[in-house]
């Protein structure tokens, strides 16, 4: 009886943490963090990283309103009218595509700023209310006649990128610090992006917002 009750309590403790990690993007907080303010400038960089790391394979991308379906490299090119380079004898392997000065111009249009999503949870081990973070979602951005537009990237799961992108460690360059590891300790400056506030930029843009998401 003392096993079924274990293994009871430790299966509902399992669907517990899935429903979390299940979370739509709707019912997580949504901020962003603009990455020339001094106070961020440790995570600049960090969009780059997750660009070529998307390019080369190593890292998948996600759609925004389908959070469980990858959207290939070529997609997203497509989708931000996007040429790829031309394949010659000086770019053969996947390392040298993903570096073409080809791709320089479109990255460089993500470097501003950085969405996340989290959700708060009771942590029982600790009797204290936490916060997770689920997302990284890359944003483009680009002005037109003194006017600044976004559009939504790519979204990235941080249980798969965040051992693996490195953030400047300001206390000691010499030690590398993950994604995951500055996220937790959330040493950096960000606004949360409210519903209202995309709603308003949807009719000020009057851009049908499924075709800006990746």
């Amino acid at each position: 009886m003392k096993k079924q009750l274990i293994f009871m309590a430790m299966l509902l403790i399992s669907l517990k943490s899935i429903g979390q990690s299940a979370l739509p993007l709707e019912d997580l907080k949504h901020f962003r963090i603009q990455l020339l303010n001094r106070t961020n400038k440790n995570l600049f960089g960090v969009p780059k990283q997750l660009l070529e790391g998307y390019c080369e394979g190593l890292f998948k991308a996600y759609y925004p309103k389908e959070i469980y379906t990858e959207v290939n490299f070529g997609d997203f090119l497509s989708h931000f009218s996007w040429s790829e380079p031309v394949l010659n004898e000086s770019v053969m392997c996947g390392e040298d595509y993903c570096s073409s000065a080809s791709f320089k111009e479109l990255f460089e249009r993500f470097d501003l700023y950085l969405d996340y999503y989290e959700y708060a949870y009771f942590n029982t081990s600790t009797s204290r209310t936490e916060r997770k973070v689920e997302f990284i979602q890359l944003v483009y951005s680009i002005e037109v006649n003194g006017t600044a537009y976004f559009f939504k990237g790519p979204i990235f799961r941080m249980d798969e990128i965040g051992k693996l992108v490195i953030a400047k460690n300001e206390g000691n360059e010499s030690v590398q610090q993950s994604l995951k590891y500055t996220f937790e300790l959330a040493r950096f400056y960000s606004v949360e992006i409210t519903k209202s506030e995309v709603k308003t930029k949807q009719k000020r843009t009057d851009r049908d917002d499924d075709n800006q998401e990746h």
